[in-house]
């Protein structure tokens, strides 16, 4: 907070439900956002508390590295209402990021996707060019 971050990421899988209650209180306190990050319905359960309004589902397995986009849609259903779906990495096609839009996702976490590239601002400048073109023909046929 003091040198500008407007949010904090909480990573489930290591801190205690007890931690992330009380760094999710302290944010708050401070007027920061808190996003947490969760990877399996376990995660999900045992932290969730009311100081959480943002949820991210990493779809990257942190054990076996394996990515599965699923992860995010079988999460999304045991999500409290309130809270902001994000779904986070594997995000490689802007067909992805609109399947997992029209699921309910309201944000997306990409960044190895971008980084590969030498002009990571170019890579995501094309790929937001090719969401909006996708979502345009998407609606233009429905």
């Amino acid at each position: 907070k003091s040198i500008g971050a407007d949010a904090i990421l909480l990573i489930a899988a290591i801190l205690s439900p007890q931690q992330i209650k009380d760094l999710a209180g302290l944010a708050q306190s401070l007027g920061m956002e808190v996003l947490l990050e969760v990877h399996n319905l376990e995660e999900l359960q045992r932290s969730m508390t009311p100081e959480i309004n943002v949820l991210g589902v990493n779809n990257r397995n942190l054990k076996t590295f394996e990515v599965d986009l699923h992860t995010s849609l079988e999460l999304l259903p045991h999500m409290p209402q309130e809270v902001i779906p994000i779904a986070e990495s594997g995000i490689k096609r802007p067909e992805d990021l609109l399947m997992l839009k029209q699921a309910g996702f309201k944000g997306f976490l990409i960044g190895e996707q971008f980084m590969q590239h030498s002009r990571p601002y170019m890579a995501c400048k094309e790929f937001i060019d090719q969401v909006k073109k996708l979502s345009k023909t998407s609606t233009t046929h429905a």
